[in-house]
């Protein structure tokens, strides 16, 4: 669990998110503790393309409901 008290993803899904939010492999390498072209190699994966897939569907369909509910929660 991290300082919040949520579980901490593995390595490959928080690499499947940041790359759902379009950062650069270079930049998640780091942040995740492995190298960029280690991000590179999953991310040429089709298990890790559909991974990031759903991850933006499901950002998109958050920010929708944001968008059609005038930004009330």
């Amino acid at each position: 669990m991290d300082a919040v008290g949520q579980m901490e993803l593995p390595p490959r899904l928080r690499a499947a998110v940041l790359l759902a939010m379009g950062r650069p492999t270079e930049e998640i390498g780091p942040e995740i503790g492995v190298s960029g072209r280690t991000v590179r190699r999953w991310s040429a994966r089709p298990e890790m393309r559909a991974d990031v897939t759903r991850v933006r569907m499901r950002l998109l369909d958050g920010a929708t409901d944001v968008l059609t509910s005038g930004g009330r929660s």
